[in-house]
């Protein structure tokens, strides 16, 4: 017969093993952050080329990429039914990591929309990119990728404000500017600026839209991302979704 301590012991053993294990993960991914190497993210890939090597590869599919944030949004898979939705998130990967993994990440797949949602990282702890740098490694990505002539598509979320970092309104902002004037000479790129539904009239970020973290997109901001996304494909291939 155990004594009840020991049963106590045990008990608590028990409750603290998935914590742990979240510290591990955590911890892996921090470290991962610190990491400026792109190959950080290999086992990640390997991890999507497994599953891909198990399934029959989608014709003409929507990939979703970007880092931690495209790992978080839940759901797009039903939003845009009947098209095949590939989420392919790497940790707190960055443009350029994503630029670097391309044939993996996006050539393999063939797909005939690409849809980008940048990380955090881009100005913080991983690269500290610039509005002119970050607006550059987006422009090289998605030229590369139109190079190939095989994607319809390519949708690119402008940067976030963020409540975490209210600083970084004015290098957004540049960004995003950046963007929208190169992307207007091409049919084939759009840029949703999702700050307009996510941010108050002076352009600070609401936190009702954000995890506690004060980064990543709660529950109610990938609903409102979701829909700006779900309405210009719809603009782009009216039909496919039926009437917004």
């Amino acid at each position: 017969m155990y004594s009840w301590k020991t049963i106590r012991i045990a008990c608590a053993i028990l409750l603290l093993i998935p914590i742990v294990h979240l510290a591990v993960l955590v911890s892996r991914e921090a470290l991962a952050t610190l990491d400026s190497s792109p190959t950080v993210w290999n086992s990640e890939l390997d991890a999507y080329a497994k599953a891909d090597r198990l399934t029959k590869r989608a014709v003409d599919p929507i990939v979703v990429i970007g880092g931690r944030r495209v790992l978080l949004w839940h759901g797009v898979e039903e939003l845009l039914a009947p098209r095949t939705v590939l989420m392919r998130g790497l940790g707190d990967a960055t443009v350029n990591d994503i630029t670097f993994h391309y044939e993996r990440l996006i050539g393999f797949y063939q797909p005939e929309t690409v849809i980008l949602l940048p990380s955090n990282s881009e100005f913080h702890i991983r690269d500290m990119k610039s509005a002119d740098e970050l607006a550059r490694a987006i422009r090289e990505l998605v030229e590369l990728d139109l190079t190939h002539r095989k994607t319809g598509h390519f949708y690119v979320f402008a940067p976030l404000n963020t409540p975490l970092y209210p600083e970084d309104q004015a290098k957004i902002e540049d960004t995003t500017r950046q963007l929208k004037s190169w992307a207007a000479g091409n049919s084939q790129v759009d840029i949703l600026d999702a700050n307009v539904f996510l941010c108050d009239a002076k352009g600070k970020a609401k936190s009702d839209y954000f995890r506690a973290d004060g980064v990543n997109l709660n529950d109610f901001g990938y609903s409102r991302i979701s829909m700006l996304l779900l309405t210009q494909i719809e603009k782009d291939s009216p039909g496919i979704y039926g009437q917004l």
